[in-house]
């Protein structure tokens, strides 16, 4: 028996044809390409679609679309950011498996209490729709923009919170490849929420990768100078050039005796880390968390109390940085801030 889909000039003919018209209608036509090539990650039929969700704001726009912040419709007015997507754009710049990718990743890990979840995903004719947990505190960019350097107190708890992020991305066999301030997000306690996982790629411990992707001022020197494998110690560089910025409220120079000199105002426990994990020489560079928790930056620190979220952020900011907010609210909507 043939089982080949026939093409859709074929339904024409068909019908057009003696062959009875109930039995025609019976017949399983083929999906379309530019829906079948989202297949399965993004399904055509779903129970939860564009229209259980009432759109509210534009958050941003991205590469291949735009971000809204939803409310759920029929529920207790859960909010939630949609990314919508232009499959034509995907298509285009061949961004297919990287969207595939996007969504399992994030639907896989987001369980993780510093990774927000993605609970929804489909496809219409000519969008696709990625749902995931509304963070309303802000960036961590805007925090820095706002506020200057941050205390020291106050970057080890965050890049303590960073550490356990990228550990877990990378034993579950994920490397990141664009860590930077604007992919994450505070919540309302001021703790780390992790989103955008779009250039995110499987990948095993122990295995090497070639696509250059990132954002420049983040990117291991290994990427940047196009070497033909990398592995997972790309995203502890990023990691090194983030410290170094929450520190300064700069970017980092080239070398490290400039890098020594623009941190001389912090202690050396965290001048040393920012340079273990910034080394050029990836084989000599701080790449797990076993490496990085024993650091000098994390003496008597305990991050069993990290993952169990006992750390404030948001009392750190009101203590260390004497701010306060409009009727004592929560810190994480820091563009409250009194200038």
């Amino acid at each position: 028996m043939d089982c080949r889909p026939w093409p859709r000039e074929s339904k024409k003919k068909w019908q057009d044809s003696t062959i009875d018209r109930f039995k025609t209608s019976k017949t399983i036509w083929p999906i379309p390409q530019i829906e079948q090539v989202f297949l399965p990650d993004f399904k055509i039929r779903s129970q939860i679609n564009e229209y259980s969700f009432k759109t509210l704001e534009l958050i941003c726009n991205g590469a291949f679309g735009k971000v809204y912040k939803v409310k759920k419709l029929n529920s207790s007015g859960d909010l939630y950011a949609m990314k919508i997507l232009e499959k034509s754009l995907i298509v285009y710049e061949n961004g297919v498996q990287q969207v595939k990718n996007e969504v399992q990743i994030q639907s896989l890990c987001g369980h993780h209490p510093f990774i927000v979840n993605c609970p929804y995903f489909w496809q219409n004719r000519n969008q696709l729709f990625i749902v995931s947990e509304y963070v309303g505190g802000g960036e961590l960019l805007k925090l820095l923009q706002k506020c200057g350097p941050l205390p020291e107190e106050l970057c080890r708890v965050y890049f303590a919170e960073l550490v356990v992020i990228i550990d877990f991305l990378h034993n579950a066999g994920v490397i990141y490849r664009d860590i930077k301030p604007e992919n994450i997000l505070l919540d309302d306690n001021g703790h780390l929420q992790l989103i955008d996982f779009g250039l995110s790629k499987w990948l095993p411990q122990g295995c090497r990768t070639s696509t250059i992707c990132g954002t420049t001022q983040y990117m291991a020197p290994e990427v940047l100078q196009s070497e033909p494998y990398y592995n997972h110690a790309v995203d502890w560089w990023s990691a090194g050039v983030l410290l170094f910025q929450m520190l300064t409220n700069q970017y980092p120079p080239k070398s490290h005796d400039e890098i020594n000199n623009m941190l001389e105002n912090v202690s050396k426990g965290a001048t040393d880390l920012v340079l273990k994990l910034m080394e050029t020489n990836q084989q000599n560079r701080l790449k797990s968390f076993r490496q990085i928790k024993v650091q000098s930056f994390f003496h008597n620190f305990n991050f069993s109390d990290i993952t169990l979220k006992k750390h404030k952020p948001n009392e750190l900011l009101k203590k260390l940085l004497g701010k306060t907010t409009k009727n004592n609210q929560s810190l994480s909507h820091f563009e409250e801030f009194d200038d």
